[in-house]
């Protein structure tokens, strides 16, 4: 049988698994739209510049450090807006109740 407890200390664990699981996906969705940008528009100006894969080759490796500060700067501001859950102390009894003093 569970005490209450431990129901608290488990939906405080999930509220938390599933805020890591929302910044994980919100990294990769970001890491994904940044390489794919940096794709495109390096396949565009080697078109436009007639070059031999420079422009596509070195944007997907400038957009490595771009991912990163983008990434850390949406993990700080989603982090911050995690509020901490109050748990709730069960209620415990006087030591001296029913004593008369």
């Amino acid at each position: 049988m569970k005490n209450e407890g431990d129901s608290q200390k488990n939906s405080r664990q999930y509220a938390l698994n599933l805020t890591l699981a929302g910044i994980a996906g919100l990294a990769g969705v970001i890491t994904l739209i940044i390489v794919l940008v940096a794709l495109f528009a390096g396949v565009w100006l080697d078109k436009i510049f007639d070059t031999d894969h420079n422009f596509t080759i070195g944007l997907i490796l400038a957009s490595v450090p771009v991912t990163v500060v983008v990434m850390f700067y949406f993990v700080k501001i989603a982090t911050a807006r995690i509020k901490p859950v109050e748990i709730k102390k069960p209620f415990e009894e006087e030591t001296d109740s029913g004593k008369i003093p």
